[in-house]
């Protein structure tokens, strides 16, 4: 509450900048109300993969084949704005679009009433941000799901447990086919304490969610150590 009243009196006396259009955004958050009004917001997709759909039911992808984890919620279709803001976050060290990030989609998980929604039946136990091999992390110099998953910890009184480990680096997913991302993954993750995620809703952090390797690997990884619920929270979802 005493930060909440803190940030609002700062923007009073130092407006914040619109990340997007640079104008004065007016309002305590670093975007202004047209940019935020014109995200690619994500509206009817698939309740199982939040795959983009012209009506809010199961893709053909899901009603074939369901992915490992139970539910996925995204907020945004992964598109212009939304794809550079997070570009800069992710590999330009733009930790402001970071927040401005994870405090947009905070709202959109508030509202979709997380603990509760299509396949949810059990509120949030931990949140797990999907790991990067400590290699690729000192070079970079943060995790960016990390970050998102402190966020949301903290916003929701979630606990943030890095159960899972990288214990293999691979090369980045970008621009490889979704069986071409599952072999790339194949031995790159562990578990190594299972009793901790036994019985418990999990949510894996991740920034996008593209083919659904990532997520399913991990979620495997966590049905397996007899998760009794596994949801994904991210930012956006490729159309």
């Amino acid at each position: 509450m005493v930060n909440s009243k803190l940030k609002h009196l700062s923007y009073k006396l130092f407006p914040g900048q619109c990340q997007l259009c640079l104008s004065p955004s007016r309002r305590p958050s670093d975007i202004c109300i047209d940019c935020e009004r014109d995200l690619p917001w994500l509206q009817a997709c698939c309740r199982r993969c939040a795959l983009p759909l012209a009506t809010g039911d199961l893709c053909g992808h899901c009603l074939k084949q369901a992915p490992v984890f139970d539910q996925c919620i995204a907020c945004w279709e992964y598109g212009f704005p939304i794809d550079a803001l997070i570009s800069r976050f992710k590999y330009h060290g733009d930790k402001a679009c970071g927040a401005l990030l994870a405090e947009l989609a905070q709202t959109v998980f508030s509202q979709t009433g997380f603990s509760q929604t299509a396949f949810s039946k059990t509120t949030v136990d931990m949140l797990i941000p999907v790991p990067m091999h400590w290699r690729r992390q000192l070079t970079r110099g943060y995790n960016q799901t990390e970050i998102l998953a402190n966020h949301w910890g903290y916003a929701f009184n979630i606990p943030v447990r890095h159960a899972i480990k990288r214990t293999k680096a691979t090369p980045t997913q970008q621009g490889l086919s979704a069986s071409a991302r599952r072999r790339n993954l194949l031995g790159a993750f562990a578990l190594p304490a299972p009793d901790a995620v036994r019985g418990k809703h999990v949510v894996l952090v991740d920034d996008v969610l593209t083919t659904g390797a990532t997520a399913n690997t991990l979620a495997a990884i966590l049905r397996r150590a007899g998760a009794a619920e596994i949801s994904i929270w991210c930012l956006a979802r490729t159309p």
